[in-house]
C-alpha cells in the first residue's frame, strides 16, 4: 500500500503596509527565505522577478513544497500561497506560523482572518 501524503494549503490576499512599497524583489525573497528558515522548513530553490512598470513575484521552493507571493502595488495587495506537505513530519503548525509571520511583515492588517486553509490527504 502506498504512503499517504497530507498537505496543507494556505492562501490569502492581504492589504500591504506602506513599508512594502520600498522593497525590491530581492527584499521579498530574503523575507520569504528568512521566515521559512525561522519556522523550520527547508528551502531548496528560489526565484524573484520585478515587473515593469510595477509589481513583483517571488517563489521559494521547499523540500516540503513551496511559498509564493505576488505584489500588486496598484491594488495595494499581496497575494500569498503556502503549500506544505507532511510526508515525513506533521508540518501544519509550521505552515500556520508562516501565515502569522508573513501577515506581520507584509500587511497593514494585524490579524490572520484573510487566510484560507485546506488540508488534503492522498
Amino acid at each position: 500500500m502506498a504512503n499517504m501524503i497530507k498537505s496543507h494549503h494556505f492562501s490569502a490576499i492581504l492589504p500591504v503596509s506602506q513599508a512594502v512599497y520600498q522593497w525590491t524583489d530581492q527584499d521579498f525573497l530574503k523575507l520569504l527565505k528568512t521566515l521559512v528558515q525561522q519556522v523550520g522548513l527547508n528551502t531548496v530553490g528560489e526565484m524573484a522577478i520585478a515587473f515593469q512598470p510595477q509589481g513583483m513575484s517571488a517563489v521559494v521552493l521547499l523540500e516540503e513544497s513551496h511559498v509564493a507571493l505576488h505584489f500588486w502595488p496598484e491594488e495595494s495587495k499581496v497575494s500569498v500561497d503556502i503549500h506544505v506537505c507532511d510526508f515525513q513530519h506533521n508540518n501544519y503548525e509550521k505552515a500556520e506560523q508562516l501565515t502569522h509571520l508573513l501577515t506581520l511583515h507584509l500587511s497593514s492588517s494585524d490579524h490572520c482572518d484573510d487566510w484560507h486553509h485546506l488540508s488534503l490527504i492522498r
